[in-house]
Protein backbone atom coordinates (compact mmCIF):
# COMPACT_ATOMS: atom_id res chain seq x y z
CA UNK A 1 0.00 0.00 0.00
CA UNK A 2 1.37 3.31 -0.57
CA UNK A 3 0.68 5.80 1.71
CA UNK A 4 1.84 8.47 4.15
CA UNK A 5 -0.40 7.44 7.12
CA UNK A 6 0.90 5.86 10.27
CA UNK A 7 1.65 2.75 9.98
CA UNK A 8 -1.25 -0.30 12.06
CA UNK A 9 0.59 -1.79 15.23
CA UNK A 10 1.77 -5.13 13.88
CA UNK A 11 2.62 -4.12 10.69
CA UNK A 12 6.01 -4.28 9.54
CA UNK A 13 7.32 -1.53 6.80
CA UNK A 14 9.27 -1.93 3.57
CA UNK A 15 10.46 1.11 2.22
CA UNK A 16 10.60 0.46 -1.92
CA UNK A 17 12.31 3.08 -4.11
CA UNK A 18 10.62 4.09 -7.01
CA UNK A 19 11.53 2.87 -10.21
CA UNK A 20 10.29 0.67 -13.18
CA UNK A 21 8.49 -2.59 -12.65
CA UNK A 22 7.50 -5.23 -14.91
CA UNK A 23 4.01 -6.77 -14.23
CA UNK A 24 2.89 -10.24 -15.71
CA UNK A 25 -0.19 -12.29 -15.29
CA UNK A 26 -1.68 -15.83 -15.42
CA UNK A 27 -4.54 -17.84 -14.88
CA UNK A 28 -4.68 -21.62 -14.60
CA UNK A 29 -3.85 -24.79 -12.89
CA UNK A 30 -2.14 -24.28 -9.39
CA UNK A 31 1.09 -25.28 -9.25
CA UNK A 32 1.09 -25.07 -12.40
CA UNK A 33 0.44 -21.86 -13.66
CA UNK A 34 2.68 -19.58 -11.05
CA UNK A 35 5.45 -22.41 -12.23
CA UNK A 36 5.25 -21.99 -15.80
CA UNK A 37 5.12 -17.93 -15.14
CA UNK A 38 8.28 -17.51 -13.13
CA UNK A 39 9.59 -20.05 -15.77
CA UNK A 40 8.35 -17.75 -19.00
CA UNK A 41 9.64 -14.57 -17.40
CA UNK A 42 12.81 -15.57 -16.79
CA UNK A 43 13.53 -17.48 -20.11
CA UNK A 44 11.25 -15.86 -22.51
CA UNK A 45 10.82 -12.26 -22.02
CA UNK A 46 14.13 -11.06 -20.19
CA UNK A 47 16.12 -12.63 -23.00
CA UNK A 48 13.89 -10.84 -25.57
CA UNK A 49 13.48 -7.70 -23.66
CA UNK A 50 16.15 -4.76 -22.84
CA UNK A 51 15.53 -4.97 -19.41
CA UNK A 52 17.03 -6.89 -16.57
CA UNK A 53 16.37 -7.59 -12.51
CA UNK A 54 17.40 -4.58 -9.81
CA UNK A 55 17.36 -4.81 -6.87
CA UNK A 56 13.85 -4.48 -4.85
CA UNK A 57 10.79 -6.58 -3.72
CA UNK A 58 9.46 -9.08 -6.20
CA UNK A 59 5.45 -9.25 -5.24
CA UNK A 60 3.17 -12.27 -6.28
CA UNK A 61 -0.77 -11.39 -5.86
CA UNK A 62 -2.63 -14.78 -6.01
CA UNK A 63 -5.93 -15.26 -5.91
CA UNK A 64 -7.75 -18.88 -5.36
CA UNK A 65 -10.45 -20.20 -6.70
CA UNK A 66 -12.88 -21.36 -4.06
CA UNK A 67 -11.86 -25.45 -4.21
CA UNK A 68 -7.93 -24.19 -4.44
CA UNK A 69 -7.49 -26.14 -7.50
CA UNK A 70 -7.45 -22.55 -10.43
CA UNK A 71 -5.54 -19.64 -9.94
CA UNK A 72 -5.42 -15.65 -11.11
CA UNK A 73 -1.89 -14.42 -10.20
CA UNK A 74 0.27 -11.25 -11.23
CA UNK A 75 3.59 -10.70 -10.80
CA UNK A 76 5.60 -7.74 -10.19
CA UNK A 77 9.54 -7.77 -11.09
CA UNK A 78 11.32 -4.67 -10.61
CA UNK A 79 13.92 -3.92 -13.66
CA UNK A 80 16.17 -1.29 -15.02
CA UNK A 81 16.80 -0.59 -18.94
CA UNK A 82 19.83 -2.66 -20.06
CA UNK A 83 21.89 -1.52 -22.90
CA UNK A 84 23.00 -4.02 -24.95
Amino acid sequence: MITTAPVPEGTAVLPVPAGTWAVFTASGPVPEAIQYLWRDVFTEWFPSNPYRSRPGPEILRTRMSPDHTEADAELWLPVEREDR
